[in-house]
């Protein structure tokens, strides 16, 4: 599966999951977070099944977090402690995980494929005798509610062996009690019934009173009593042995408890980005690498045309307009029932063809979001410049006339990016920011790449780009890795050549060249003619 194709899949999971259109995926860089309004998953091999699983099981357990997860109590729940925190924890993913497989069957396999990952990477690990108590107590909630509650039965044998071993330390009937308690789960509708389940668990902890022959389960109460001195010293020793195992519990640390499921996918996600762009060289995009973006510019003394740009903004909107519009979508099917006859069809009655009538869905041309991102480098002539900053203003213009649609114009050299109008303002309102001068190197890769994640933030359904350029980047790696970024987002790029036969780094893209800013219209014609954006 393409890059491409398994973003849009897990932004289409992610809307119908979620029940939130507002949600982004970004599928990018190599580090792995969410901020309970966007997911970022980092970029691996799509030839490796175990990172497609992984990647499939994060997507999943992630938009159940951000439709399911109320993050008051997972604060509460870390006040009080490590341990009250990792049962509560391992409660909630049960919860959560059934709740999204409820809504989405499709997951049970992801979530399931997920588990099989963590039993081979040890993130799941079978029970032993040497376990903390803290761990051992963590492993029956985790492994009873994964196999027993939401049927991850890879987890069965781990889930038995801690039962056993929990029954050694604390008796038959606290443990009988405490799945009683755990049965509740599926019943369980919200974080807070997670925090408050938990706190039960605790005080079934804090209450478990030593009784003969029920420490260990076995016929400990059977004996013959020959010494009964002995046998109480052993009573007390094994009631001992239990206070103790609970104390352990209460006041473990990190270090004695499973790791969190979250965490340990985010780690291996990036560890397998991290390993993939090792093995191919690859030279990171780091975010501070990126140029910053100002709004003041002391190079705003360069020429444009603005009377030309008005001129121009008519045409260049009206063939704007047939591009994005005509990514409107008009389905026509006929049945046999309705409310609209196609009369045409009447002749076909006779012949047995009883679907006449008409009925028509049009889906709407998306949202778009432009940035126009303008070379101003030095390699850029005087004439050259004008001539960006008059196209650069044509273009703003006429994208201000088309409803839907919102754009920025930003410039780029080897320093900071220049924003001459941001996607909340008017072209008319900062038409004096367009006279810039040349200056300095070409960064267009940084700069494309600083413009990319930008637009990936935007609301709007589809993302372009309009890169106005002589070609001579200087900065061939960068920009080979932001169009590959570009494409794995969907933000497709429009390459504008001024007085240039190749733009460099865009040997895969096609080029439109023009000599003088009249040509943009017909430019734009050709936008549509070769299909550029769909």
């Amino acid at each position: 599966m393409n890059k491409s194709k398994l973003l849009k899949r897990f932004r289409m999971l992610s809307r119908v999951m979620s029940n939130r259109g507002d949600i982004t995926i970004n599928l990018t860089g190599n580090r792995c977070y969410t901020d309970y309004n966007s997911i970022t998953l980092p970029v691996g091999d799509l030839e490796n099944p175990d990172y497609l699983e992984l990647l499939e099981g994060a997507i999943d357990h992630e938009v159940g977090h951000l439709r399911w997860t109320d993050r008051t109590w997972t604060a509460k729940s870390y006040e009080k402690g490590a341990f009250f925190n990792a049962i509560r924890n391992g409660i909630e993913d049960i919860r959560m995980e059934r709740m999204v497989c409820l809504e989405w069957p499709g997951a049970i396999l992801n979530l399931s494929k997920m588990v099989t990952q963590g039993i081979k990477k040890g993130w799941f690990s079978k029970p032993t005798d040497s376990f903390p108590p803290s761990l051992l107590l963590q492993a029956v909630v985790v492994y009873y509610g994964r196999y027993k509650i939401n049927d991850q039965v890879q987890l069965k044998e781990f889930c038995e062996i801690a039962l056993a071993l929990l029954t050694d330390c604390i008796g038959q009937k606290p443990v009988h009690d405490l799945i009683l308690l755990l049965d509740t789960i599926p019943a369980l509708q919200s974080n807070q019934h997670s925090y408050e389940l938990t706190e039960q668990i605790i005080q079934l902890l804090k209450k478990i009173e030593f009784k003969p022959g029920d420490s260990q389960g076995d016929n400990s109460g059977d004996s013959q009593g020959d010494d009964s001195g002995d046998s109480q010293g052993q009573n007390s020793s094994v009631s001992q042995q239990v206070i103790n195992f609970v104390n352990e519990c209460l006041n473990a640390d990190e270090s004695q408890l499973m790791a969190d499921l979250h965490e340990q996918v985010n780690n291996e996600l990036e560890k397998m980005s991290d390993e993939v762009r090792s093995s191919n060289h690859m030279e990171q995009l780091i975010d501070f690498n990126a140029p910053l973006i100002s709004k003041n510019d002391r190079g705003t003394v360069g020429t444009a045309e603005l009377n030309l740009a008005k001129r121009l903004s008519t045409p260049i909107s009206r063939e704007l307009h047939k591009i994005i519009y005509g990514l409107d979508r008009k389905c026509v099917n006929f049945s046999k029932q309705g409310r609209t006859v196609e009369a045409n069809r009447l002749a076909g009655v006779k012949a047995g063809n009883f679907n006449v009538f008409k009925s028509e869905r049009i889906t709407k041309a998306p949202t778009m979001a432009i940035s126009v991102l303008v070379d101003r480098s030095s390699s850029m002539s005087a004439v050259e410049m004008n001539g960006a900053n008059t196209s650069a203003l044509a273009i703003n213009l006429a994208i201000d006339k088309l409803k839907g649609v919102n754009s920025e114009c930003i410039y780029f050299s080897a320093g900071d990016l220049y924003e001459a109008k941001c996607f909340k303002s008017t072209t008319k309102a900062v038409k004096d920011n367009f006279r810039v001068s040349s200056r300095g190197g070409t960064h267009t890769g940084l700069s494309l790449y600083s413009v990319i994640r930008r637009l990936s933030l935007r609301v709007e359904q589809k993302k372009v780009v309009f890169i106005i350029t002589d070609g001579q980047a200087s900065d061939l790696m960068y920009l080979e890795k932001s169009i590959e970024m570009s494409e794995l987002l969907g933000i497709q790029i429009v390459c504008i050549g001024i007085n240039t036969g190749m733009l460099y780094g865009f040997e895969n893209q096609e080029l439109l060249n023009i000599q003088t800013v009249e040509e943009l219209p017909s430019i734009l014609k050709q936008v549509i003619k070769n299909k550029l954006i769909a």
